[in-house]
């Protein structure tokens, strides 16, 4: 407004330059005139040459909190021009979608009058507009997908002819990219609906920049944020190595900070204490952070710094990203692809950072960090010129004004997001300060209640240049799921095209229309017995569709090797939990085994710390159950993740399994003789070795008796006396595997002690002395078992909670595994 202001001013100061301008442009052709303000509007009257033509559609104006007064348009022509205005009205039938807002264009020459008509934009029926509400923001995205697949495969629609608007940027867009991504469908997403800082490639970036500036403190809440950066490629960790890192940095701790406060310091404030070799992921973000930190040194320009951190930046081998990336997307497919849009994205970035560079001369890096992160500032891309045209376009609905599609899919009309209400120049009170200049109000509370009407008045009107994109057919979705809910235009719309009620509407999802997915159902059709599904799925083979051959089917192709794992003429190692766990089930054991398992739960790293605290008792005789706790507490941060009652209500079950086992300890006759014993033994092929917890010996009978502590459920009594873990420790004693027992040792016997569970008075279950010729027998024949061809699944107890059961063909979860 500044610089219009400033052009009018000159206009009218100097009548040779207006007399200059009038002349030159003799036809002035003014679109979108609605958006207009008061400033616009008088440069426009002053440049007015004899043929002036205006079109404007006060119904899709959207830029009232610029100062734009679509209401007052007609009133301000005819004050204009007065006496000259003639009206001709030709309103076309519309369909009830199109009652939201109704069209309207208006044209004027300056020459003998004005004339108003209705805009060549035709209304589509209602038969051409499809309501979809699903039941989350994925499903959603998928059926998206299906539609318009639908229309390109079974109709001949061009991709080209079809887009998906969103109100704007955030996850909405992400789930769309990946669902047409994985449907075959090429796509480009409009820059403006793409919040910068949330995208996965540069979001890395701009938080590495905002530590480098210490521009604020990183805290505990910022974790998330942290923990993304270290398990992407800038960090290179997975979630094994970040809960080693946890565990190396509590092995350090000295004071009261968290292991999360620990990480946080050592990223944003190292110190040449730490254990560089443990923490490989934080010590290369601190490199990075480092180069960053020395850049800043040569240069405050926020771009330098950027290129700083881009060019520094390597992976866990130490290669370049930069490169990486390059390398990715010249080779091309799927991961090619993620690859060339990751490059853009930084390509963005960085034209982000030249052009705040030239708009702020001078302004901190910090600023430019915070509009990104804080405020989701976007901006053009340079690379969309250079995209294909054939594909589907995501937009925003702002960036699609004066375009059409045949096939329009307006996406996400969840509540909170359209409308969006919210104040767009609430810092400094621009909305506010228009709409005091445009109704002359005065007073505040008036002034905001107005400023409010009219920003409700602007999302409609958002809403209908979204519906009249579409030339034939509209697709219009929300879902429903947890706390996000269909907007209060969803079910207006809805209404409108069925007359009742969309609380009780919902859209079942279809199947993809991808050769993978007709397969999928092929086969389980051709299952069932259909001759129909099997003869298709023959001809689809023949017409060179891989997945339809049986031969490519996981579980019908013939086993890649037939040989045992371990050769013959080689030794098994053999572990004493392992004998109880392949006895359950040998498919278990060996899934598991080879790493089909969930990293460390809380139940197992509190076994971890209560055994440790057992352990000390030989070295420290007098150890309290006070200062056992007292270790406990100082663990728990690596123990337990969770926040507020649950880390509350499971710290003090701890403790209550804790002090049994200090009473137990104190009432146990038998004297203690080591914890964490280890013992080996050789048999057959079988290399048996383990360590017990405790390593008990009878005051009277002389022999010995091992003790087992579990902080899991509790077995029958039966049961222990079956036990294979112990037999195992039990053999470990008569057998010499024992290196500081006598070798003619004798057991009394193994016992269990269940600590979550209070068994009868604190004892334990126990296993009476073995046979050895017996479990010496069990454990060759498990030796064999474990290093055979094949592992036989067996239902039991166990099953429920079964960690690998979407690999167990026994279990409906995993008999596709099968075929």
């Amino acid at each position: 407004s500044a610089i219009i202001n400033e052009a009018i001013y000159l206009l009218q100061e100097d009548s040779a330059r207006l007399t200059h301008f009038r002349r030159r442009f003799t036809t002035v052709v003014v679109d979108e005139f609605q958006e207009s303000d008061r400033s616009q509007r008088k440069l426009l009257e002053l440049l007015a040459p004899r043929d002036l033509l205006i079109f404007a559609d006060p119904d899709s104006a959207v830029g009232r909190f610029r100062g734009a007064d679509p209401d007052s348009l007609i009133n301000y022509l005819e004050e204009t021009v007065p006496n000259q205005l003639a009206l001709t009205e030709d309103f076309r039938g519309t369909a009830k979608i199109n009652e939201i807002a109704n069209e309207i264009a208006t044209g004027f020459s300056q020459i003998s009058k004005f004339r108003r008509r209705t805009s060549s934009r035709s209304a589509i029926d209602d038969s051409s507009v499809r309501i979809a509400k699903l039941t989350s923001q994925g499903e959603s995205a998928t059926y998206i997908a299906h539609s318009l697949r639908s229309a390109h495969v079974k109709e001949g629609l061009p991709w080209s002819a079809m887009a998906v608007l969103v109100r704007a940027p955030g996850s909405n867009v992400a789930a769309l990219q990946r669902a047409l991504a994985q449907s075959g469908i090429p796509v480009r997403v409009d820059a403006l609906a793409l919040a910068l800082s949330e995208n996965p490639a540069i979001s890395p970036l701009l938080l590495i920049a905002k530590i480098a500036l210490k521009s604020a403190p990183i805290t505990v809440q910022d974790w998330p944020l942290l923990e993304e950066i270290l398990l992407s490629e800038f960090g290179g960790s997975d979630a094994l190595e970040l809960r080693q890192t946890r565990l190396a940095f509590a092995a350090i701790r000295s004071d009261h900070r968290s292991t999360t406060e620990m990480m946080i310091d050592a990223l944003t404030e190292p110190t040449a204490e730490l254990p560089w070799e443990e923490i490989p992921s934080l010590k290369r973000l601190n490199d990075l952070i480092s180069r960053a930190r020395k850049s800043l040194k040569a240069s405050r320009d926020i771009s330098d710094l950027l290129w700083a951190i881009w060019e520094s930046a390597v992976n866990f081998e130490g290669s370049k990203i930069s490169y990486l990336w390059r390398e990715r997307a010249l080779a091309g497919g799927a991961r090619g692809a993620q690859a060339d849009r990751d490059l853009d994205a930084v390509i963005q970035l960085f034209e982000s950072a030249r052009r705040f560079n030239e708009r702020n001369v001078g302004a901190s890096p910090t600023l430019f960090i915070s509009q990104l992160m804080d405020e989701r500032i976007v901006s053009d891309s340079i690379t969309s010129s250079a995209s294909r045209e054939e594909v589907v376009t995501i937009k925003t609905v702002h960036a699609a004004k004066g375009q059409e599609w045949e096939f329009v899919v307006l996406a996400g009309l969840q509540e909170g997001i359209w409308p969006n209400l919210k104040e767009r120049g609430s810092l400094l009170g621009s909305e506010r300060l228009v709409e005091a200049d445009r109704s002359g109000l005065t007073a505040r509370v008036e002034i905001a209640a107005s400023a409010a009407t009219g920003l409700a008045a602007d999302e409609r009107r958002l809403l209908y240049v979204a519906l009249t994109r579409a030339k034939s057919r509209l697709l219009v979705t929300a879902y429903t799921h947890e706390d996000s809910l269909p907007s209060r235009y969803f079910d207006e719309i809805y209404e409108a095209i069925h007359h009742k009620s969309s609380e009780d509407f919902l859209t079942s999802p279809e199947r993809e229309i991808t050769s993978q997915a007709l397969v999928a159902e092929l086969r389980r059709a051709a299952m069932e017995g259909s001759e129909f599904a099997a003869g298709v799925l023959k001809t689809l083979a023949s017409s060179g569709i891989k997945s339809a051959d049986p031969k490519e089917w996981l579980g019908v192709r013939e086993l890649s090797s037939e040989l045992p794992i371990i050769d013959s003429d080689k030794s098994v190692h053999v572990s004493p939990s392992a004998l109880t766990s392949f006895d359950d089930c040998g498919l278990k054991w060996f899934l598991e085994k080879s790493g089909a398992q969930d990293g460390d739960s809380t139940a197992q790293l509190l076994g971890v710390a209560i055994h440790f605290i057992a352990s000390q008792l030989p070295t420290k005789p007098n150890l309290t159950l006070d200062e056992g706790i007292a270790q406990l507490i100082q663990a728990w941060p690596v123990v337990d993740q969770n926040v507020g009652w649950v880390k509350t209500q499971q710290l003090e079950e701890a403790t209550r399994m804790l002090t049994r086992f200090f009473e137990w300890h104190a009432a146990n006759p038998r004297d203690l003789v080591a914890t964490e014993a280890a013992f080996a033994l050789e048999i057959g092929r079988a290399r048996l070795s383990g360590s017990v917890d405790r390593l008990e010996r009878d005051p009277i009978s002389g022999n010995y008796f091992i003790v087992d502590l579990k902080t899991g459920a509790t077995l029958t009594k039966e049961a222990a006396k079956e036990h294979k873990q112990l037999a195992a420790y039990q053999l470990g004693v008569v057998a010499g595997g024992f290196t500081n027992l006598p070798e003619d040792a004798q057991s009394d016997g193994a016992g269990l002690l269940f600590l979550k569970k209070t068994t009868d008075k604190n004892k334990t279950i126990d296993q009476p002395p073995i046979i050895r010729e017996i479990v010496t027998h069990e454990i060759q024949e498990a030796a064999e078992g474990m290093a055979a061809a094949t592992f036989q699944a067996i239902i039991n107890k166990r099953c429920e909670m079964c960690s690998v059961k979407s690999l167990c063909p026994l279990q409906p979860e995993g008999r596709s595994v099968i075929g």
